[in-house]
């Protein structure tokens, strides 16, 4: 599912504004799926997920330029294996765990921050993803300068990461690293550095270097542009490329009038690459204009070619959403089609939503339909 992101330098921006007194704040959720894909049948034990989570996060500024950052999350099936689900959102065996998921800390001189432990990213190819019940972190080290007009410039060292590309349908045996043994090792790391300026008039340019050693072994490129046309309309163009002669290309339209926000998508991966322009450490999510609502993996590998468009409409106490993504996986013959509609609404200061996505697809893991709901209180103190 797509929550709306906080960017890095957005968060690196709140935690400079705290007092000396201490910031706390976190959320709990309460996740559920299921689907009739391949034998199973919707609503069955046998055929749904869940899970429980409880995130809190901590951040004391100790002087005008140091502030430390520390989250704590644990994650809990409350029993729900016994009753309604046989699976998990991610891997924990059905055992409670509770985890360190950031321990940081910040350091302001100037216009540079520097974050050094362990951290939320938000760039194209290594960021944290918040669709989940729990979210991936990294182990790094962040230079952030803003000395350049309207641009900022962004220098990343990542040595660790916990996530993977655990899917309940998809890779039911895959494992949040966490909950086994803490962070993943990244070899010699993932080494990045970008910039977004918005020196073009009415628009956001970024463009980002990757070069990963270790378990990966690879250099990567993407750049972007997202232009405001007019009033109404908005375009975006994004370029990927990458080692073992790996590209990626999107362009995107958008249009929105007073509650009614809609766009139209679409890319192709070069048929002779080798390489996917997914998430480094993540979920297998993507920041490409195409992606998918729920079935990660596709839009952005080698010889495939995506159409996407979505609309949302704000009544006011509920806000609804669809997202149609087509995507034609070329000699891999491994095609896909999702429709998503969603609704979200807040009820008594829980944040509520619920999903239908129906697939077609040749992988029988996936072709059929899904529902999931999902339940978050954020809090402060």
């Amino acid at each position: 599912m797509k929550f709306t992101k906080i960017s890095l330098i957005v968060a690196l921006a709140i935690s400079s504004t705290f007092a000396t007194e201490s910031a706390i704040s976190g959320d709990a959720k309460i996740f559920y799926g299921t689907d009739d894909a391949g034998d199973h049948d919707i609503f069955d034990k046998g055929a749904s997920y869940g899970d429980a989570s409880l995130s809190i996060d901590y951040s004391k500024k100790v002087n005008e330029n140091i502030a430390i950052n520390a989250g704590i999350t644990g994650i809990s099936t409350l029993g729900l294996e016994n009753t309604l689900v046989s699976s998990t959102w991610v891997d924990h065996h059905l055992e409670d765990r509770v985890w360190i998921d950031v321990a940081n800390i910040t350091g302001t001189f100037g216009k540079t921050t520097a974050v050094l432990g362990r951290q939320k990213l938000d760039t194209p190819l290594a960021f944290t993803e918040t669709w989940n019940i729990v979210e991936n972190t990294f182990d790094a080290f962040t230079l952030v300068n803003k000395d350049i007009k309207d641009t900022t410039v962004v220098a990343s060292a990542v040595t660790r990461a916990n996530g993977d590309d655990f899917d309940p349908t998809t890779n039911p045996d895959g494992e949040f690293t966490n909950f086994q043994g803490g962070m993943t090792d990244l070899g010699d790391g993932i080494y990045t550095v970008g910039a977004t300026t918005k020196l073009i008039p009415n628009a956001t340019a970024q463009v980002w270097y990757y070069e990963a050693n270790g378990l990966e072994d690879n250099k990567k490129v993407w750049t972007q542009v997202d232009a405001e046309v007019s009033e109404n309309i908005t375009v975006g163009v994004q370029y990927a490329q990458g080692s073992k002669d790996s590209q990626f290309v999107a362009g995107k339209i958008g249009f929105s009038a007073d509650k009614l926000n809609t766009y139209l998508a679409y890319s192709e991966a070069d048929d002779k690459g080798k390489l996917s322009f997914t998430n480094y450490g993540g979920f297998g999510g993507s920041k490409a204009y195409t992606e998918a609502w729920w079935n990660f993996g596709f839009v952005t590998a080698p010889d495939a070619s995506t159409i996407a468009g979505g609309l949302s409409y704000d009544l006011g106490s509920v806000q609804l959403g669809a997202q149609y993504t087509s995507v034609d996986s070329g000699a891999s013959k491994n095609d896909m089609d999702e429709l998503t509609l969603t609704a979200d609404t807040s009820i008594g200061g829980v944040d509520a939503s619920l999903a239908f996505i129906n697939t077609t697809a040749d992988d029988d893991s996936i072709d059929g339909n899904t529902v999931q709901a999902y339940l978050t209180l954020p809090f402060s103190l």
